[in-house]
């Protein structure tokens, strides 16, 4: 392993058990003033302590996930900025989407259904097959050395239980991760009811990650127009 890699790593890892003890401090200070601070205008001063408490947690959470991504993810593996600008403008308008990203795994047999595209990724063609009503919409699109293969494909639903219905996520998701559980693609998905933006990958789903900057944060190559917000 590169000497730099096992630089960084530690040093990321340093960083979050630092952030860690930080909040476990902060946790700490605030289960023991909170039981005397019964007047209402200490406990108002309190709120402010809570929601730092919570944005820290989530910023530890979101560094957590995307270095546990980048572990999992081949340094081979790019999710063209097309795809990431589409998917975007799909979550902020609620469109639900499927868009799966062939790997090494050849996904010939997953594409026996569905209609031939043949053209290169590009974001108002993504979000065109996705716009409600269309005959394509249910379907998965397949990407291939950026090109769009296929649309309107079927998957193969998660053989197991993967928590997907607590998290209130449909067939799309159990789709999504069932394809990702049977090969090494990468499967975006797009939630129509929540506008989640979501990664199934090695037969798991990374619910929600927020917009695609989180994507962009995976060490993938983006093209510039992918910058540009729904």
């Amino acid at each position: 392993m590169n000497p730099q890699n096992n630089e960084n790593e530690f040093i990321v890892w340093e960083t979050f058990k630092q952030e860690l003890e930080d909040l476990k401090r902060s946790l700490t200070h605030l289960c023991e003033i909170l039981p005397s601070s019964k007047q209402c205008t200490h406990l108002g001063n309190h709120f402010q302590a809570v929601f730092e408490l919570r944005e820290g947690f989530n910023r530890l959470e979101q560094g957590l996930l995307q270095t546990h991504l980048k572990c999992c993810l081949s340094s081979n593996t790019k999710i063209p900025g097309e795809v990431v600008l589409a998917t975007s403008k799909l979550s902020a308008r609620r469109h639900g989407a499927i868009i799966v990203i062939e790997q090494e795994d050849n996904l010939d047999e997953y594409l026996q259904d569905g209609v031939f595209i043949d053209a290169a990724v590009n974001a108002p063609i993504i979000e065109s097959i996705f716009y409600p009503g269309s005959q394509l919409h249910d379907g998965a699109v397949f990407i291939r050395n950026t090109r769009i293969i296929k649309a309107g494909c079927l998957l193969p639903f998660a053989p197991v239980p993967s928590g997907i219905e607590a998290l209130g996520l449909g067939t799309r998701h159990q789709a999504a991760v069932g394809l990702s559980h049977v090969s090494d693609a990468v499967v975006i998905v797009v939630s129509e009811e929540k506008g989640w933006i979501s990664l199934a990958l090695q037969g798991r789903l990374y619910p929600n990650l927020g917009t695609f900057a989180l994507l962009k944060k995976l060490g993938n190559d983006m093209e510039e127009r992918s910058r540009l917000t729904a």
